[in-house]
């Protein structure tokens, strides 16, 4: 069986941008040839590659199967272009690096310099959902992804796992506030369910008998120490986020918590990808 490779890029595309008319738009056609490029490939394959719903196009598993496939199979041939046509014997490595939307809230950005002083590596960062992030590195789209909390094993098969570090959370209040013993006279900003830290701040408060009032659900850490310095508030935040407002004096520390969720690194097994997770730990991986 011969494939059509025209095919296999109309469908690459359609599953990156995630509906026909996006698919449209980036390739340049309408959104009728999209349509038909796909209905051709799934005739060649005898299975459907996608779920079309009202919110986009969805893809079955062996639409995820074919997009494994394609991944690598389109970014090997933008890097033989890219290094045919390089005018240097050396041509940069371009390093594609996923942060998960939490990760990006939560993390100093000090953390994520390493990743700009690679050498002769230029470090493209994204920061989008978690979910979507594992697709791409799958798909050969990305070489590493950032994310917090432990992935499920279904998204780590065939890739390099991780653990980088453990955040250290922090209460925080405003200096002018002294809560009582059991902070019932206080409000405190949670973050919403699906936010990974809301497990740490429920069993920190069942642990240690707190009973303040829940005032509000904020997942920006930025947002939450303006909200605890204007007075008033309670929130629980990772400490390399507040040190700022701390050292400036306009924010205290209560307690300090170990989160139970890890930023995680997942990762193509690659030179690169390997050494861009060494420069973040600052220790060497195991072969």
């Amino acid at each position: 069986m011969l494939l059509n490779y025209n095919h296999l890029y109309y469908f690459h595309v359609a599953a990156v941008e995630g509906t026909v008319a996006a698919a449209a738009q980036r390739l340049g056609v309408t959104p009728a040839t999209v349509s038909e490029q796909l209905r051709a490939l799934e005739r060649v394959f005898g299975v459907e590659l996608f779920e079309r719903t009202q919110a986009g196009l969805k893809l079955t598993d062996a639409g995820r199967l074919a997009f494994e496939h394609t991944g690598p199979m389109f970014r090997l041939g933008e890097r033989l272009v890219n290094q045919l046509m390089a005018t240097t014997s050396e041509p940069t490595k371009v390093m594609r690096i996923g942060i998960s939307i939490g990760v990006a809230r939560s993390t100093a950005t000090t953390f994520i310099l390493p990743l700009f002083q690679l050498p002769d590596t230029f470090s493209s960062v994204r920061t989008d959902d978690a979910v979507e992030l594992l697709r791409d590195l799958r798909g050969g789209l990305l070489d590493l992804v950032l994310c917090e909390g432990e992935p499920p094993v279904a998204s780590r098969r065939g890739l390099a796992f991780v653990e980088i570090s453990r955040t250290k959370l922090v209460a925080i209040a405003s200096t002018s506030l002294t809560p009582a013993p059991d902070w019932r006279d206080t409000k405190l900003l949670n973050y919403r369910p699906t936010t990974s830290y809301r497990r740490d701040v429920e069993d920190f408060l069942e642990h240690r008998g707190l009973k303040p009032m829940i005032a509000g659900e904020v997942d920006d850490t930025l947002l939450l120490i303006e909200a605890v310095a204007a007075g008033g508030h309670i929130a629980i935040v990772p400490s390399t986020v507040a040190d700022e407002a701390v050292a400036a004096g306009r924010i205290r520390i209560l307690a300090t918590i170990e989160s139970a969720n890890p930023l995680h690194a997942i990762y193509q097994d690659s030179g690169g990808a390997r050494r861009a997770v060494e420069a973040l730990t600052g220790r060497r991986l195991p072969p």
